[in-house]
């Protein structure tokens, strides 16, 4: 049925009716056109309970409201009153090209490594280099032979002396690395890095190639590539000239980090520099921390890498074939690295590694003419001399 446009419903009200009256009156009469019949004088008396019920259910009413407004206002109703506050926009994230690579968290730092001179000392013959103490006659003007295990000095020649290193330099480059990139961090070739004189030793990388950090260190270790060592440091220092002298600064501190006190670069790679120098103690100390690093020591005794080019996004670069420089890996029983280096004011350059029966030996020659041989004989000698002070106590 069509609803009245009065609103009303079509059915009579249900108005209450009037005490002691009969339904059979109110319903003959038009009860909505007589307004007399809702005045308070017509209206039958309430009983008291009902109206103490009524006063229960208004207060009861009235908490309720209070509570719920109460609530809406504790949540926060009010703040959709009030205007709204602006809310501060977060300053811009800042890219690393502007703050340099994200920083890697190292190591609890170790006692410095420090070898002893006293044994050495103790013995007049092998100080002075006689041939009865089988002291070996190295052609470097500079050596020495450390047990690593012992932390002591089996024989030295001018230990102290500052003398040009050439690509021994590398080693510093590499753990330098490792302590300020993750190992399989990314790195784009910088055209600087590219510039290197063709007459000295590179990796053969192009602007552009995207090469990870771990094939940047096999190709610095092994074949001794000077656009290796340029792209870590452009790459791990941030990029730029800033980034590259960000990263010689690294290497500088880790030196004095280590205590060595006759070390100073000016360069990642070794070449030869006035303010770029170290001593044979110095690299002894910087290759046995370089054994330190696990994954450096795998690179430093792998005789050769394949790194196969790739055209993958974000890793594009040719094919990498280094091959270690160190001979000694596959003509001295028990090498286990580190690193050769030629310029021709440093002369030929050293730092050997090798281990047999539980001890580790690391030697140094510098400005050399024969560096294989020379380190050969100091770790035979080194091993014996280890020998006898084991067993003299």
């Amino acid at each position: 049925m069509p609803r009245p446009r009065s609103g009303r419903s079509g059915s009579r009200p249900a108005f209450p009716e009037p005490f002691g009256g009969a339904p059979e009156a109110a319903s003959r009469r038009n009860i909505g056109n007589d307004p007399s019949y809702l005045r308070p004088s017509r209206l039958p008396p309430r009983p008291p309970r009902t109206r103490r019920l009524e006063v229960i259910l208004t207060g009861g009413g009235l908490f309720l409201l209070l509570t719920v407004v109460w609530s809406w206002w504790a949540q926060g109703g009010s703040s959709r009153l009030a205007p709204a506050t602006p809310v501060p926009t977060p300053p811009p994230a800042v890219t690393v090209a502007a703050m340099g690579p994200p920083a890697v968290p190292t190591a609890t730092p170790k006692p410095p490594i420090e070898f002893s001179f006293a044994r050495f000392e103790s013995d007049p013959a092998i100080v002075t280099g006689a041939p009865s103490a089988g002291v070996p006659n190295i052609s470097g003007e500079a050596g020495i032979i450390v047990d690593v295990t012992q932390r002591e000095v089996l024989y030295a020649k001018q230990p102290h002396k500052q003398m040009l290193i050439a690509s021994t330099t590398k080693i510093m480059t590499a753990m330098v690395a490792l302590d300020h990139a993750p190992i399989d961090r990314v790195f784009v070739v910088p055209p600087e890095a590219t510039r290197i004189d063709p007459d000295n030793t590179v990796m053969g990388l192009a602007t552009g190639e995207q090469l990870s950090l771990e094939e940047l260190l096999y190709g610095l270790m092994l074949n001794s590539g000077n656009d290796a060592a340029e792209a870590i440091a452009y790459g791990v220092g941030g990029g730029g000239a800033a980034g590259r002298a960000r990263f010689i600064g690294w290497m500088n501190e880790k030196a004095a980090t280590l205590q060595l006190r006759n070390t100073r670069f000016a360069n990642p790679s070794g070449l030869d520099d006035p303010a770029h120098y170290s001593s044979p103690y110095d690299l002894a100390v910087m290759g046995t921390a370089l054994l330190g690093y696990p994954d450096l020591r795998t690179i430093v005794r792998t005789p050769r890498k394949i790194i196969e080019s790739s055209k993958v996004p974000g890793r594009v670069h040719g094919w990498f074939g280094p091959v270690n420089l160190n001979s000694l890996l596959t003509s001295y029983r028990g090498a286990i690295g580190l690193k050769p280096g030629y310029t021709e004011d440093a002369g030929y350059t050293l730092v050997a590694a090798a281990e047999r029966d539980g001890r580790t030996v690391v030697s140094v020659t510098l400005n050399s003419r024969r560096h294989f041989s020379d380190c050969a004989q100091l770790m035979d000698f080194g091993f014996r001399r280890a020998s006898q002070l084991a067993a003299s106590g």
